[in-house]
């Protein structure tokens, strides 16, 4: 038992030191073949756009291939859970969006957890949701929309990318102030972006960059954004925030890996992704796409999550929403 011991003693310190040397090799090697980027949407969509921007540019400055996966249904769970359950060696991580804080009250029961089972990387964008109106509505402003909710309650029907969308929340929370819509849930926002236009809805509340073309081409008429804070690509159209103050809801879009990640591959990440968020080809498409730029470190983005969580869960639950 007295030779074990001593050669425990003597040569754990050289073991130690020589897995910490390969750990830190493999690491510094990274990366040495196709890293997969998890997009739980369906091709064509805002987050998959985004994540094959980062990917070329990823690609293009660490010498290897960045892959997008599209994993779609159940509200971004499958994505989220396909992350969650992958090897933390550096070669998956995944874009992520509003659904991953919204879905933890959303849902009865989750096959991961949105704070334990993720290492934040970064924060990519953000985005405001606009409150727009078929011109035949008669509300040319937010104030005149809502005194025609307060006349008639329960008559204005607005369309959303779909139950426990942001569009819903904004819903919920001009309901809990006294203006009572009726929510129409669409799967995906353009699909409710072209009702609102033929008049079929009333109203639509989903994301400036869908919304756009039907207003330059006055199909549609805005309002109103949702954001804490007036959009620099509508600076005209004030927030819903400055006439209700508990009306706020801000989109966002993020990357993440599966928790156990190294720190060191994590903090790679985030580097060149805040050198690409500065890039022209980044900076140009945010532009044309009306998304505002991110950034940050980890930590930023694991508080900002964390406090997501905290801040919507009461508001669902007082609402009754439930996913389908």
């Amino acid at each position: 038992m007295n030779s074990r011991r001593h050669f425990i003693q003597k040569y754990l310190p050289l073991i130690t030191s020589l897995c910490a040397n390969q750990i830190f090799a493999q690491e510094s090697a990274w990366p040495n073949k196709p890293v997969k980027i998890i997009a739980p949407s369906a091709p064509g969509g805002s987050l998959d756009i985004l994540s094959r921007m980062f990917a070329r540019g990823l690609g293009d400055k660490l010498g290897q291939s960045f892959v997008v996966e599209n994993k779609t249904g159940s509200g971004g769970n499958i994505g989220f859970d396909a992350t969650a359950k992958s090897k933390p060696d550096g070669y998956t991580f995944m874009i992520a969006s509003d659904p991953l804080a919204l879905n933890y009250s959303l849902y009865n029961k989750l096959p991961y957890d949105p704070i334990k089972d993720f290492a934040p990387i970064i924060m990519i964008a953000t985005l405001s949701q606009v409150l727009s109106v078929n011109p035949k509505i008669p509300a040319n402003n937010i104030g005149e929309f809502l005194a025609l909710v307060k006349a008639k309650p329960n008559t204005i029907s607005v369309g959303t990318s779909g139950n426990g969308a942001p569009g819903h929340l904004a819903i919920a929370l001009l309901a809990q102030a006294g203006y009572p819509l009726i929510h129409i849930p669409y799967r995906g926002a353009g699909l409710a972006v072209a009702d609102a236009a033929a008049g079929q809805i009333d109203a639509t509340i989903v994301t400036l960059p869908a919304t756009l073309s039907f207003i330059r081409q006055k199909q549609l008429r805005p309002l109103a954004v949702t954001s804490s804070k007036r959009s620099r690509f509508a600076m005209e159209l004030p927030t819903i925030k400055e006439v209700i103050p508990s009306v706020m809801v801000d989109s966002w879009q993020a990357f993440f890996a599966p928790v156990g990640t190294s720190k060191p591959i994590i903090g790679k990440l985030n580097t060149e992704l805040n050198l690409l968020l500065k890039s022209k080809e980044v900076i140009d498409s945010f532009e044309s796409q009306a998304f505002e730029s991110g950034g940050g470190s980890p930590e930023d983005l694991g508080k900002f999550l964390n406090d997501e969580i905290t801040r919507w869960a009461p508001i669902i639950k007082m609402a009754g929403m439930k996913a389908d």
